[in-house]
């Protein structure tokens, strides 16, 4: 039967082409699939299983008259209009199904633990002032106006920024591959993070293949979400200033002011010599953020016109195409567990471990819920350290 044609429904075809489009497949697969769509080839049993196993797509759904509709949370909340959401990619659908499954868990684990639902969750759900929601954040995270002074580079301030949030009781997980698999490379396109909004438990992931200012401009972003209630869907473009949605608006705005103060930035900008193009590299490296954050916080604060923020933002975007073209530096590919730890949350880990050694847990359900095992699971919570229970 692997050499007998089959009939696969255009519906279904199209559909595959459209999933895959974020994926980082051969370009076979691609040109494979236009022959079927145009009836140039004839699809085997052999090729749809080939095809199947390259694009992650289970091999049933080819044959179905329609393609499937697939529950993804993140289409469900979804705040901006975007294609892309509304038609997920497999590794999309896979990412939130993974984050969904060790959120689950760990909401198990803290009410069976005694805990009560986080305060500041949904507390701002009615506010509609950036500047106070802000100070909010900052409150609960025992964050002062200037926090970002301790850091020196965007990392460190994502770092700092990542563990107060996980202290505080939100899981904050990364990565830019779908679990342990190299060959799925989450698409920077499609998405840059996402929230899972709980009163528990919430939940941030963050797409690893970002840049540090992008990556930190995500948590920062993703964290107003979670005070104001809303699950999120991020993937708005840099320096887009397009009023795409109020939510969205309002998160930006917050996501501003937790990273660049107003009052510290007006304090800076007049401080600064140079042009508008000049204050804002330099600002940039004193507020280790974007220099899109920087520019747009001088649109927002009347010091620049539009016509010149445009002319600053197209400068950036220009400079980021070259760099994003510039051919990535081959290394050695890493620390192992180093990676491991940045793609996990700390609290959750040591949950398993804890659970795991009172029995209420399998250590094969550990392994699954961290992509490690027996081994690697072990040698990962000795690499994080001491408990935080």
């Amino acid at each position: 039967m692997a050499g007998v044609n089959v009939s696969v429904a255009p519906e279904i075809i199209n559909w595959v082409i459209e999933k895959i489009q974020f994926s980082t497949v051969n370009n076979s697969v691609f040109e494979l699939l236009n022959k079927w769509k145009s009836g140039e080839k004839v699809p085997t049993f052999n090729q749809i299983e080939d095809v199947s196993k390259k694009t992650n797509i289970p091999f049933g759904y080819f044959f179905l008259e329609k393609p499937p509709v697939e529950e993804c949370k993140i289409v469900e909340y979804r705040t901006i209009d975007s294609i892309t959401v509304q038609n997920p990619s497999r590794n999309l659908i896979d990412t939130v199904d993974m984050m969904s499954n060790a959120q689950e868990w760990m909401i198990d684990y803290v009410k069976e633990n005694g805990q009560e639902p986080l305060s500041f969750v949904g507390t701002d759900q009615k506010e509609k002032d950036a500047m106070k929601i802000a100070t909010h954040i900052r409150s609960e995270l025992h964050l002062s106006v200037d926090w970002f002074n301790g850091s020196k580079s965007a990392s460190d301030s994502f770092r700092t920024l990542r563990q107060r949030l996980e202290d505080a009781g939100i899981m904050v997980m990364m990565n830019g591959i779908v679990g342990t698999n190299t060959h799925r490379k989450l698409s920077l396109e499609e998405f840059r993070a996402f929230t899972l909004v709980d009163p528990y438990v919430p939940l941030i992931f963050i797409n690893s293949c970002d840049t540090d200012n992008g990556k930190l401009f995500s948590l920062v972003h993703e964290t107003a979400h979670i005070w104001i209630g809303t699950n999120s869907f991020y993937n708005t473009p840099y320096a887009d200033s397009r009023s795409t949605n109020a939510l969205e608006v309002l998160c930006n705005a917050v996501a501003g002011e937790l990273l660049v103060p107003a009052g510290l930035f007006l304090e800076k900008w007049e401080q600064t010599a140079g042009s508008a193009l000049d204050r804002t590299e330099s600002l940039a490296k004193y507020f280790h953020c974007s220099r899109y954050v920087i520019i747009r916080r001088a649109l927002d604060n009347q010091k620049v016109t539009s016509i010149k923020y445009n002319e600053v933002v197209r400068i950036l975007l220009k400079q980021y195409e070259e760099w994003k073209n510039t051919p990535a530096q081959k290394n050695s590919g890493g620390d192992y567990y180093r990676t491991l730890k940045s793609r996990l949350d700390h609290r959750f880990v040591h949950a398993l471990e804890q659970s795991a050694k009172e029995g209420r847990t399998q250590y094969t359900e550990a392994y699954h819920l961290t992509n490690t095992n027996r081994k690697t699971f072990q040698k990962l919570v000795n690499e994080i350290g001491g408990a935080v229970w």
